[in-house]
């Protein structure tokens, strides 16, 4: 599959108008607010429980409890600025949790990272490929030992296609590996587990990458036509099986047919921008695969087994990238131009959304242009 190079990731850009704070935001608003009425009910029971049967060390349990007081408060008050002559209100930001459970704080972030991100993939546009690599589906009791176990086979990995970890009578630096963004998604179902890896890589070569002409075990998918694959992704589905299960990378191990070696599914193509969705989404999402909500046990297991955990890391050409860029909707000059009546703001406050929500004397604006801190 090839890839106009025109394609509009919707990436560099800028904009060019004062955007307003619509109605129908605030009511998304107030039903990630009721959602997370849920979680923070999630969050007193795991703290209850674990003083009552000693689960847990005392530390963590007052984090449980402070998680729970500052999701339940999320997004409640935002902060404004008002231009009393030109009846608008200025967004500048809102009072976040920042949790990965939080339904608030899960879609900001994931418009922030597309912000800090796309404009360092731009450059490479024409040579971005999206990675999934798989594992088998574990327990709860199994998912954080195997998140982290796929973390560090992750960064062999990335060693090997970048040239630092080298295979003898193998070529692996002929894929032009320079650098990737690697993001950590859970799906599950009941006991049931699906941890993989979304990753977006640089890469040349693209004839040996996008030939596909070999069918293997993976081929066939129930409810998606047979898929064939390059010579690429069958090193990379070898390779991947390997490390997961601590087995030596050799030419003959990654090349040969051996019975006793098995494969992972990994697909490799190129680049997409539905794929990018993929990559900067939800570490995990509050609904099962059935679309059942998250249960407590759900909760507990996916909570311990993130605790710590780097959903997005950034190697090669995108290292240190993760703190770039300015998010802000637009300049101080476009307020100006926006508002009627040269004025300053006449006060600075903290309001509840809800009494803004039906303001209807105000116009509310998306936050303004805030200088990046060097």
């Amino acid at each position: 599959m090839s890839m106009d190079s025109n394609m509009d990731y919707g990436i560099m850009e800028p904009a060019v108008m004062v955007k307003e704070v619509t109605r129908p935001h605030m009511k998304r608003v107030y039903r990630n607010i009721a959602m997370n009425d849920r979680v923070q009910m999630y969050y007193w029971r795991m703290a209850y429980v674990a003083v009552r049967n000693k689960e847990l060390p005392t530390a963590m349990i007052r984090s449980i409890g402070r998680r729970s007081n500052h999701i339940g408060t999320c997004n409640q008050f935002w902060r404004t600025v008002t231009y009393e002559a030109n009846r608008v209100k200025v967004l500048e930001g809102t009072c976040r949790c920042k949790d990965k459970f939080c339904h608030n704080c899960n879609q900001a972030n994931k418009m922030v990272r597309k912000s800090r991100y796309l404009p360092y993939l731009e450059p490479f546009r024409d040579s971005l490929y999206h990675i999934t690599l798989t594992v088998p589906n574990c327990c709860g009791d199994d998912l954080r030992a195997t998140v982290h176990h796929m973390s560090r086979c992750f960064k062999k990995l990335k060693n090997y296609l970048d040239g630092n970890i080298k295979v003898r009578d193998m070529d692996l630096l002929q894929y032009g590996f320079q650098g990737c963004i690697r993001t950590l998604e859970i799906t599950y179902k009941e006991d049931c587990y699906h941890p993989h890896f979304h990753v977006v890589a640089v890469l040349g070569n693209g004839n040996a990458l996008e030939h596909k002409h070999i069918f293997n075990e993976f081929s066939r998918s129930k409810g998606h036509e047979d898929r064939l694959f390059s010579d690429f992704e069958i090193i990379i589905q070898r390779m991947w099986w390997l490390l997961v299960n601590g087995k030596r990378l050799t030419a003959d191990n990654i090349l040969g047919e051996d019975s006793g070696l098995g494969r992972y599914s990994c697909v490799v193509d190129k680049c997409q921008p539905d794929d990018l969705e993929s990559l900067f989404g939800y570490v995990t999402k509050t609904c099962s695969e059935d679309n059942t909500p998250m249960t407590y046990e759900n909760f507990k297991c996916l909570f311990l087994a993130l605790k710590g955990v780097r959903q997005i890391q950034p190697y090669g050409v995108f290292y240190g990238t993760t703190k770039a860029l300015d998010t802000a909707d637009y300049t101080a000059q476009e307020l100006r131009d926006y508002l009627t009546y040269d004025e300053q703001p006449v006060r600075r406050t903290y309001e509840r959304w809800s009494s803004l929500a039906y303001d209807t004397e105000y116009v509310i604006l998306k936050a303004r242009y805030q200088p990046r801190k060097v």
